[in-house]
């Protein structure tokens, strides 16, 4: 089809690899279960003649802007469809109650229900902080305290947070946590979200504490650092157990009551949403489902806790497993060779809910991992929103810098679609001119004449002669007249026209082209989608250039 002088062609879904995926057990195994392509330019979709879309494309990250009712979700179908044919692994955020099904309707096309988890159903759990310390033991307390200010970030995003923060609320709970997340996997050899949270509420009050008996009976932060230092299940190191020790005595008692009543609080009360209820079960007990498994089995993690329907717990729940798959991405190449080919797939919709500034981080260096990255939102203000602070504007400017692809769909959002614009950018343009002209002129005339005229004359002669005498007379009088009119009139009509063209610099997308001429699908559009595929520094065969308009199809 075209559209504003565009040819727009349909995106196809190339030959499924035919995977085959028995469910097995939930420790990850290092020969893979099905068929998968890593080779990076492997075609996953057909774009024209001679333009596919490939896993290298997919590696880079794709991007997706439309309104809502742009056919965003249901378009893109057929690139969701394409991943899993390719035998990736993955893993889905859930914003809306209804994807969880639309991706078992994914699966079931596809060949991979088979690979389908769905966490936070059917009993599955994840206990990030067990696992953390089962991978890395004392050495990986940093990381442990790092998961845990995910749930402080998540709850930022929860709370919709603009401003910048202050550096001591942002520093303390982080110092809070080192402080005792390595006493007590030393005393006990696990951390549990239960046990910080009895540590931090019987923490000294003063620094005499300490050394008070009647204290020292009933605090469970006492007998945890006496264990710790007498009895370690895990030694700790001398100067950290002193470090730490001073600490809880010299800094930590030494703060104003109101100071630490208000961290503690703080802190306290955003683990304990951890503590019961659905969030205990999915993170405080067993665990059932572990990152690596998207990579060894194929397995395809949909986070079926909608963040519509499970509000805060969701998105919490969403952000902390989100955090550990990208983080488990990214040191993948230090495992097994098995862990390592097979191209995993994080799918984002309704990104706003989920971005963080982590993600800006994961999407710089995720390429080398074999991480593909789609993340869809309605417009440019709904990621600044979820960044929050002074600098959103700049991040989320660097996050989505770092997506190669970017689909365009229809949207009524003018910054977004100035950046759109922007984003394409310029190219020689001819610009066509036209004139016309017309004139008329008309005349009229009337003329009229009329005279007289009469002359008279009178004569006489005479003689003598030989013969006798003569004589005689004349006379005459004539008159005349005339009269006559005349009438005349006329017309004089004349067009002229010509046109031209010159090159000029503009836009190749123009802002007003995402408003006015791309299809949103539905019975009205045959359920066709349009959009504009941007892929950074590369061309097109069928375009000669960045820009290759599309339709989906939402069947």
């Amino acid at each position: 089809m075209d559209i504003d002088g565009h040819a727009y062609v349909v995106f196809y879904v190339l030959p499924s690899h035919s995977p085959h995926s028995a469910r097995g057990s939930y420790v990850p195994v290092e020969s893979p279960r099905m068929e998968y392509v890593s080779d990076l330019d492997t075609p996953l979709l057909r774009l024209s003649d001679k333009d596919y879309f490939t896993l290298r494309d997919a590696a880079e990250g794709v991007a997706v802007f439309g309104a809502i009712g742009s056919g965003k979700t249901s378009g893109m179908k057929t690139l969701a469809t394409a991943y899993l044919r390719a035998g990736m692994g993955g893993l889905v955020c859930c914003a809306k109650p209804d994807e969880v099904e639309l991706w078992k309707r994914y699966a079931a096309e596809a060949g991979r229900s088979g690979d389908l988890v769905l966490f936070g159903e059917g009993g599955h759990g994840f206990n990030f902080l067990d696992y953390e310390l089962r991978r890395q033991g004392m050495r990986g307390i940093g990381s442990v305290t790092e998961c845990i200010m995910q749930i402080v970030e998540a709850e930022k995003v929860v709370m919709t947070s603009s401003g910048g923060g202050e550096p001591f609320w942002e520093r303390s709970p982080r110092q809070l946590l080192n402080n005792t997340l390595p006493l007590l996997f030393a005393a006990r050899g696990v951390i549990r979200m239960e046990d910080i949270v009895r540590f931090l509420g019987s923490a000294p009050q003063t620094p005499e504490s300490l050394s008070d008996k009647e204290w020292q009976a009933r605090s469970f932060m006492y007998q945890v650092l006496r264990r710790a230092m007498s009895e370690p299940c895990a030694p700790i190191d001398q100067d950290d157990g002193r470090s730490i020790t001073e600490f809880w005595q010299r800094q930590y008692a030494t703060l104003d009551t109101r100071t630490r009543s208000n961290l503690l609080i703080n802190l306290t009360t955003l683990l304990d949403r951890f503590l019961r209820g659905r969030m205990r079960d999915l993170f405080s007990r067993q665990t059932t489902v572990v990152p690596e498994e998207t990579f060894g089995q194929g397995r395809i993690i949909v986070l079926a806790m909608p963040s519509l329907s499970w509000n805060e717990d969701g998105l919490i729940a969403q952000h902390i497993f989100k955090y550990m798959w990208q983080r488990a991405v990214l040191r993948r190449n230090t495992l097994p060779q098995g862990y390592r080919k097979r191209p995993v797939f994080l799918w984002v919709d309704e990104a706003q809910y989920f971005v963080n500034k982590e993600d800006a981080k994961y999407q710089s260096t995720c390429r080398s991992s074999l991480g593909c990255t789609v993340y869809l939102s309605q417009s440019l203000p709904s990621y600044h929103a979820a960044m929050g602070g002074e600098k959103a504007k700049p991040t989320t400017e660097q996050f989505l810098g770092n997506f190669v692809s970017k689909i365009f769909m229809s949207n009524t959002d003018p910054e977004t679609n100035d950046w759109a614009a922007r984003t394409i950018g310029r190219t020689l343009v001819i610009r066509r001119n036209f004139n016309t002209g017309w004139s008329s002129s008309t005349g009229r005339g009337i003329s009229s004449n009329s005279g007289t005229s009469s002359s008279s004359g009178t004569g006489s002669n005479s003689g003598h002669g030989p013969g006798g005498y003569s004589g005689g007379s004349s006379s005459s009088n004539q008159k005349g007249a005339n009269e006559g009119r005349g009438r005349s009139a006329q017309r004089n009509d004349s067009r002229s026209g010509g046109e031209g063209g010159s090159e000029v610099m503009d836009y190749a997308v123009e802002p007003g082209v995402f408003v006015h001429n791309l299809r949103s699908g539905g019975p009205a559009n045959n359920f066709m989608v349009d959009a504009v595929l941007m892929k950074g520094s590369r061309s097109f065969h069928a375009t000669g250039n960045a820009v290759l308009p599309i339709t989906f199809s939402q069947r």
